[in-house]
Parts: C-alpha cells; sequence; structure tokens
C-alpha cells in the first residue's frame, strides 16, 4: 500500500500554504503517483513529493517541473513562487543604522529552511515573513536602484546592440550567440518544456557541434511545434540518455535532456535537416552470467538503435504466480551495441520462482518515458537460457513492456 502524505495545514503560514495548493494541482490531475510524476518530470518521485512536503522551500527547477507534468501553469506559478521566495525571505531590520548598509547589495538567498517559530501574535509559519510594510520598503528601493543603474547602462549599451527574440524563421549568423528575452509561447505550440540551469542553447541542427544561434534563458516556458532525432546527450536531471530535440516556431532546436517537458503520448518524430533515423528493428540475447551465479546477461542489437531499456514480467510474490506484472531492469545508453545488462537475481526484493520462466523484453527508447514499439521479447529459463524464438505479446501487454522498459530508472 502506497504511504500517505504528511497533512499540512493551509493556515499554518505562507509555505503550508503553498504545499497545499500543489497538492490540489496533483489531485486535479487526476492525482497521478509521485512515481508517474517523475516519468514527465525528469526528477525523482522523493524530489517531487519533497516539493510539496510543506517543510522547506522547493527549488523553482523542481516546482516548474512538478507544475508542467501535472498541466499546470508554470508562469503563473513561477510568479507565485517568487512571491513565496519574497515572503519568506529574511529582511535588515529598520533600526540598522543607514551608514552599515551598501547601497546595490543584493538580498539573502533564500534557504527554504524551516524555523517553526511562533509568536503570541500572529500563527506558526514554516519560515518568517518579513512584515509587509519593511518588505515593501525594500523592494521599492531595489527597484530604484535597478532604475537608476539601467539609465547609466543604457547610455552605454544602446549604440552597440539591442537583444530581441528571433522573428518566425530567423537565424542568426554562423558562430554568433545572442542571449535572449523568454520567447513568447505561440497559439500553434504541441506541447511546452522549461528551460533551466544556465539556459539552453538553440541550434540549427540536432548536434552539439553545430553554432549556437542563441541560447533562451533560465526559467523559460518555451513553446514547441514538435521533435526530431539527433545526437544522443545525457539528461542533466535524471542522468538517462535522450536522443530527441525538440523544434521552436522559428525552426530552431534544442536538447531535450537540458529542459523539464516531454511531448504528449502519441506524438512522433518528425524530420529536420541534420537529423538521424529512429529505430528500426532490435534483437535480444540472454545467456547465464559468467562473472557469478544467480543472474542472467542480457544483450541487445538492433539498426539505428542508440537506447535501450530491459523488463521483465514477473509476480511480487512468488507465491502468487497469477499477479504478474512489468518491472523495469535497467536504461542504458552506449557509444556503440550490444547494449549489455547483467541482471541479478539475487539483488531483488523479490525474487522469482526458481522454475519461474520469466519474459523479458529489450525495448529501443528514444529517452526517459520515451518507448518505440521496437521491441523483442524472450523467455528467461532458471539456467540462464532462453527461447529461441521472439513472445509474442497481445496488445495491452506490449504497451506495458514498452513503457516500462523506458521509464525514467
Amino acid at each position: 500500500m502506497a504511504r500517505h502524505e504528511r497533512p499540512v495545514d493551509p493556515t499554518a503560514g505562507p509555505l503550508s500554504s503553498f504545499a497545499h495548493e500543489l497538492r490540489k494541482l496533483r489531485v486535479e490531475a487526476g492525482n497521478p503517483t509521485y512515481r508517474r510524476l517523475a516519468e514527465v518530470a525528469g526528477y525523482s518521485a522523493s524530489t517531487l513529493s519533497a516539493a510539496a512536503s510543506g517543510i522547506r522551500q522547493p527549488s523553482l527547477d523542481v516546482l516548474l517541473a512538478y507544475v508542467g507534468a501535472c498541466g499546470g501553469d508554470t508562469a503563473r506559478w513561477r510568479q507565485r513562487w517568487l512571491e513565496l521566495d519574497e515572503e519568506l525571505r529574511p529582511v535588515t531590520p529598520l533600526a540598522e543604522s543607514p551608514a552599515t548598509a551598501t547601497a546595490g547589495d543584493p538580498p539573502d538567498p533564500a534557504t527554504g529552511e524551516p524555523t517553526g517559530t511562533s509568536g503570541a501574535t500572529g500563527p506558526a509559519h514554516d519560515r518568517p515573513a518579513s512584515p509587509p510594510r519593511h518588505r515593501k520598503l525594500r523592494r521599492r528601493l531595489a527597484l530604484a536602484a535597478v532604475a537608476v543603474a539601467g539609465l547609466a547602462g543604457t547610455a552605454a549599451v544602446v549604440p552597440m546592440t539591442q537583444l530581441r527574440w528571433p522573428a518566425s524563421g530567423a537565424t542568426a549568423a554562423a558562430g554568433t550567440t545572442n542571449t535572449t528575452a523568454c520567447p513568447a509561447t505561440t497559439t500553434d505550440a504541441a506541447f511546452t518544456a522549461v528551460t533551466y540551469g544556465s539556459g539552453v542553447h538553440v541550434r540549427s541542427e540536432p548536434r552539439r557541434d553545430q553554432a549556437i544561434l542563441y541560447t533562451i534563458p533560465p526559467g523559460c516556458v518555451v513553446g514547441l511545434t514538435g521533435y526530431c532525432l539527433g545526437e544522443r546527450i545525457t539528461d542533466s536531471t535524471s542522468q538517462t540518455p535522450d536522443i530527441r530535440w525538440f523544434t521552436l516556431a522559428d525552426g530552431g532546436l534544442i536538447a531535450s535532456g537540458v529542459v523539464h517537458g516531454n511531448p504528449p503520448t502519441g506524438l512522433e518524430p518528425s524530420r529536420c535537416q541534420g537529423d538521424r533515423p529512429g529505430p528500426a528493428s532490435i534483437a535480444l540475447a540472454i545467456a547465464p552470467d559468467v562473472t557469478g551465479p544467480g543472474g542472467w546477461r542480457l544483450s541487445a542489437t538492433g539498426t539505428h538503435v542508440e537506447i535501450v531499456g530491459f523488463a521483465a514480467f514477473y509476480a511480487d510474490d512468488p507465491a502468487l504466480p497469477a499477479e504478474r506484472r512489468w518491472h523495469q531492469i535497467g536504461l542504458t545508453g552506449l557509444a556503440a551495441p550490444p547494449f549489455d545488462l547483467v541482471w541479478k537475481l539475487d539483488r531483488l526484493s523479490v525474487r522469482p520462482g526458481s522454475t519461474a520462466e520469466i519474459p523479458v523484453a529489450a525495448v529501443a527508447c528514444l529517452g526517459g518515458g520515451a518507448p518505440t514499439d521496437v521491441l523483442d521479447v524472450r523467455v528467461a529459463r532458471p539456467d540462464g537460457s532462453s527461447s529461441a524464438e521472439a513472445l509474442p505479446l497481445a496488445a495491452d501487454q506490449r504497451l506495458a513492456a514498452r513503457r516500462t522498459a523506458c521509464l525514467y530508472p
């Protein structure tokens, strides 16, 4: 049975209220499990669960991934996170001597750590909120400083260049890099993704050896029209391989592995300049593990296959063989085939029965959470051998094997 979340009181403070609203968003999305959200968000289930725990403020990257996986309004939640960060941020007391403060000093970073403080004049808060009058005063002073600095800087930079988002179909000159503002999400976008880290480079072809056309800053919600297949990139958060490159409205391409967001289920890859063909075939071989007893060596080869997910079909309880389901064994992407994986049965929390014949699937994946219909299923036997013929599956079992094998581990 799944463990119930610790209740949060939305009246206990701004952080608890924020967590309560996050949980409400998940319920409105159909109450998916955190493991299911993790398949889309690119963060682990425990990280996403902690974001809605009400114990500490989640990072902006995690929040946007959580909201995006639930189908929420990422732009609105980004603003809510900034407001929460401002409310939880400690402020300098007004009694501090002006002589001790330096103009332009940045505010202290928000740690998100709970303090559990409370007082007779108000309810307990996860972290002390700044008094509204103090906070507004500080914000006005900061805005004034930014305005003065901006006016001074404008005179210097206007004659040189002005940053702007490229128009549809426009490309920058080869070898140039323009850091831009967040783009407007187009109405014909098939899906969206959120940039993070130090920003996302846009290229004309799905390879890192192509010149950078421009860079999208972090924290932007980007509208995408589709995706094509290209160079394999290791996902920055899940550390899993991915060959999808997302297409912007102007034709530029960004690697899937450096943004939070996935195409909707059923959206097939399209063609782009410099792309690579998708997986066409795959074959699985199973043999006893020669490095030690109690395991199988799984080896997959195929045509245009760069990422392989493995899954096995067995019961969580060997005493209930009728209650079998697919379990992921691993997801791997190597520089060249074959794609090998050692499956040690003694490492499983529940071992299959000693006489069980277990169907094992090798699936060609485009990345985490992105299976294809290219798979091969063999029956593994207790002696480490496998069936000579591929095992046909019913449509529902074929779909379950594909999805499970290509999950984010």
